[in-house]
């Protein structure tokens, strides 16, 4: 018996989807970590998304190709899209000039021509809009899916860690960018999951507090509800000048890491 790490949920052995909340578990439990967390694909082996261990080849979707399948119908959804209004529009044109020139033949009206020709555009270009909308909504699936999956690895990291990430952590964890870290872990908080932190390293951290084996952080609220909170370290300088002085720390820390060596 497993629980969902989203919504604690009980899960029976080999689901995939919890039932509660409808969140999708990639693969089983890491055998080192102990973590249901999905796997990933790095320089050519799988591992486990939240300690690195290695992992088979059967464990689950890796990460890297979560939301995939729904990125490619996207693709091929708005090719198919623009390949219908193009072809209406050129078959209604081609449709449109000879039934004018029939009714040219027979003395008719050429606006027979022209209603045909304007009917047959329409027609594509409603049905093609129609597959824009649909590759739209299959390119936000994709982007949903692959940030759920994202998720459960930073709460599988999160468990391992004591219930506290970085962005940085999480960036080189991941194989992600630092700004697809924070806008990840972002999220997460404005969700009510994690709280942003200032640890005594001056770091931005993430404390996911229902994370088994989180640890409670010895933390002060600062006076505004901004959710950022500061260690309780006493220093000269006031609380505000020194949860200024540790964010510009952490973004000195992340545009250093994003430059490389």
């Amino acid at each position: 018996m497993q629980n969902c790490t989203v919504c604690g949920a009980a899960m029976a052995p080999g689901e995939t989807i919890c039932r509660h909340c409808g969140r999708a578990h990639y693969g089983p439990v890491c055998a080192s970590c102990q973590q249901p967390a999905p796997t990933l694909v790095r320089e050519g082996k799988i591992v486990c998304s939240a300690c690195g261990a290695t992992r088979g080849p059967l464990a689950g979707v890796p990460l890297n190709l979560a939301g995939q399948a729904h990125r490619v119908g996207s693709v091929v959804t708005s090719v198919l899209a623009w390949a219908i209004v193009l072809g209406g529009v050129a078959v209604g044109g081609l449709v449109g000039l000879a039934v004018s020139l029939l009714a040219a033949l027979f003395s008719a009206s050429v606006l027979w021509g022209v209603g045909a020709g304007v009917l047959l555009g329409g027609v594509a270009g409603a049905a093609g809009v129609l597959l824009m909308k649909g590759s739209r909504r299959l390119d936000t699936r994709a982007q949903e899916i692959r940030d759920e999956a994202y998720e459960q690895s930073v709460l599988a990291m999160a468990a391992t860690r004591r219930g506290s990430v970085t962005t940085i952590e999480v960036a080189q964890n991941l194989n992600i960018s630092l700004a697809d870290a924070d806008r990840i872990l972002g999220a997460m908080s404005q969700k009510g999951r994690a709280l942003v932190e200032i640890n005594r390293d001056g770091v931005l951290q993430y404390t996911f507090k229902d994370v088994p084996g989180a640890l409670a952080p010895r933390t002060e609220v600062m006076g505004s509800p901004t959710g950022v909170r500061v260690a309780t370290e006493t220093a000269s300088a006031t609380p505000a000048e020194e949860a200024r002085e540790r964010v510009d720390r952490e973004y000195e820390a992340i545009r250093r890491a994003a430059k490389g060596p």
